[in-house]
């Protein structure tokens, strides 16, 4: 961004300034862009090119405050001539500044501590919904195996009356009924049956 600005010239305590226009960037005594006049605030003589001021101040760059003050003097209008005014501020003001400050800072903490406790609320639903959830799991599993025990019960009770009805019918028929050599191994204790 380009500035207008003081650059000072000559001796120890006999200052005289150009009035250059410098990117802002660059250090006060480095290259400048153009030197558009002169200023001795010792004998009080200002001489500057106002249509070379207009042009640049039409191409954006900003006048110093200092720049801003001489050109206004000169009575020379843009836009972008503008002169900031310092004062010193009275005690009242410094305190209404604090009080303020304080005020705004009070308000922002609040806020932080409210969103604080909607997230831990948000947080504990969230977690009481996982809880609820994982039951509810838990419980839908323990049904599913339950009916699976509940199925192979089932199975094995079916798989076992066929035999008893085989065992019922050759009873009848007056045949007695053969144990399985398997059996006998298992209530002998897995030694073969004695001969007699």
């Amino acid at each position: 961004m380009l500035c207008i600005r003081l650059q000072r010239m000559g001796r120890k305590n006999d200052p005289a300034f150009r009035i250059v226009v410098t990117p802002s960037t660059n250090p006060v005594k480095g290259e400048y862009i153009q030197a558009l006049g002169n200023y001795n605030p010792k004998r009080g003589t200002l001489t500057f090119d106002k249509e070379k001021v207009l042009e640049w101040l039409k191409k954006g760059a900003r006048p110093s405050n200092r720049v801003a003050r001489l050109l206004e003097k000169e009575k020379i209008k843009h836009d972008l001539i503008v002169v900031k005014k310092f004062r010193a501020k009275s005690k009242a003001e410094i305190e209404a500044e604090k009080e303020a400050e304080e005020k705004e800072r009070a308000k922002h903490e609040a806020e932080l501590e409210a969103k604080k406790q909607a997230w831990e609320q948000e947080s504990e639903q969230r977690a009481q919904e996982v809880t609820a959830e994982k039951a509810k799991l838990e419980a839908a599993q323990a049904k599913t195996e339950e009916a699976e025990e509940k199925k192979e019960e089932e199975t094995k009770e079916g798989e076992e009356k066929p035999a008893d009805l085989s065992a019922e019918a050759s009873a009848k028929a007056g045949k007695p009924e053969k144990p399985d050599k398997k059996e006998e191994k298992e209530s002998s204790g897995g030694r073969p049956a004695e001969k007699k």
